[in-house]
């Protein structure tokens, strides 16, 4: 009984560290470029903790024609630069919905020339 139960708690840790990985800062940025595209802003629903933040940061660099993100939690956002020729919008949310949450569309945008 008692190896069962160490077996399983085992088991739950590993599953936690996939997800709930701490981390330093509370919006991570990628791909910092000056080039042009559009802003999207979204609201995150299912993040629980920065760990879930970066799950879905991870699966957006894999997308083609994102120039930068920025995930925040708490605060269950994310702002994200693409460029409309290489990629769209329904691809990101499709995107974060694979990994696991729900994305609602709060502005999109042309982006700001800086």
């Amino acid at each position: 009984m008692i190896l069962l139960s160490a077996i399983f708690l085992i088991g739950i840790t590993q599953v936690n560290a996939q997800c709930c990985k701490p981390t330093d800062h509370k919006a991570q940025t990628t791909n910092k470029t000056q080039e042009a595209g559009k802003v999207l802003e979204l609201k995150i629903t299912g993040m629980t903790c920065d760990g879930c933040s970066n799950h879905i940061s991870n699966a957006l660099k894999e997308v083609d024609g994102i120039i930068e993100q920025m995930m925040e939690y708490p605060g269950d956002l994310a702002t994200i630069i693409y460029n409309p020729e290489k990629t769209t919008r329904d691809v990101i949310i499709k995107v974060i919905e694979k990994t696991g949450y729900k994305a609602e569309i709060l502005k999109e945008a042309p982006k700001k020339k800086s």
